[in-house]
């Protein structure tokens, strides 16, 4: 049988639906030998590489309040208005959210562990704002001869996951070794590329974007990372027709990253996406 590679896409709370995808696929003894994610995609990646469970993960989430893993920058956002009262000069703060918080409930599933002690090949997508390459924390031995891309193999998982969640103006860039990294679906918001890289020989990539955007914008946050999602897809398409094998896209609506009621319909959207895919996944992995 073919080695089965399971890519992440990038998409919020909405990312978990992989949670289900990892049922599924569990429930019919398919087991991914690597492993890649690219924001919510990385989180999901990182801490079944840890060996969580997807279970384990459902669990913590869906018991955290937003409080647990959203940490607003309250005070910078006070100053910058103050400042702007006062007729001074004034800076906005990198981003709404420090993302501390979240790095910490990441630190706590994954154990502490480091990409090194990873039980999976995985790659977690990030991107450097300063220079616009792309960032690949990794703990494959990966020949990649492009001086745009930048391998990382020396990192906690939680950092790697923390990195990639970086949403633009959302959160606070992460800082590591010099580099100021945010959300690797910039770049690659379903990361199936790598996995052909890593040796993968069957690529299942799960998109949670796929054009779907009934809901309208509310605010400036939502309008940022609706273009976001537009320019990123019109990119990422080319990759998944000439990386992957197959994709799956579950019908996951938008939501806000504090409505973590909402996670059990999204992993119940990836379980159905995947059943629905699994004659032909199934069919992809025994052929020669």
């Amino acid at each position: 049988m073919k080695s089965l590679g399971l890519a992440f896409g990038g998409g919020g709370l909405r990312g978990a639906a992989h949670l289900g995808v990892l049922q599924v696929l569990h429930e019919n003894n398919i087991n991914p030998r690597y492993i890649s994610g690219t924001s919510a995609g990385a989180l999901v990646a990182a801490c079944y590489a840890a060996g969580c469970t997807p279970e384990q993960i459902e669990r913590e989430f869906s018991t955290a309040g937003r409080e647990d893993y959203l940490d607003y920058n309250w005070r910078k956002l006070a100053g910058w208005g103050f400042n702007c009262f006062m007729k001074r000069k004034a800076r906005l703060p990198y981003g709404v959210i420090k993302g501390d918080r979240l790095e910490k409930l990441v630190y706590k599933l994954t154990r502490g562990k480091t990409l090194a002690e990873a039980e999976l090949p995985l790659a977690v997508t990030a991107v450097d704002l300063d220079t616009g390459r792309r960032v690949i924390f990794t703990n494959c031995d990966m020949e990649i001869e492009d001086t745009r891309t930048i391998i990382i193999k020396d990192a906690l998982l939680s950092e790697a996951v923390r990195a990639s969640t970086s949403i633009p103006v959302t959160f606070v860039p992460r800082q590591w070794q010099g580099l100021r990294l945010v959300d690797g679906g910039l770049k690659d918001i379903v990361p199936v590329q790598v996995l052909k890289i890593m040796g993968a020989d069957y690529v299942l990539g799960v998109d949670l974007l796929a054009g779907k955007f009934e809901q309208p914008v509310q605010d400036m946050f939502e309008i940022i990372q609706r273009s976001i999602d537009i320019m990123v897809q019109e990119t990422s398409w080319l990759d998944q027709q000439l990386f992957a094998d197959y994709i799956i896209s579950p019908e996951v609506e938008d939501i806000g990253l504090g409505q973590t009621e909402k996670i059990p319909e999204c992993i119940q959207a990836g379980r159905q996406a995947m059943y629905q895919a699994l004659p032909k996944v199934k069919s992809g992995l025994k052929a020669v």
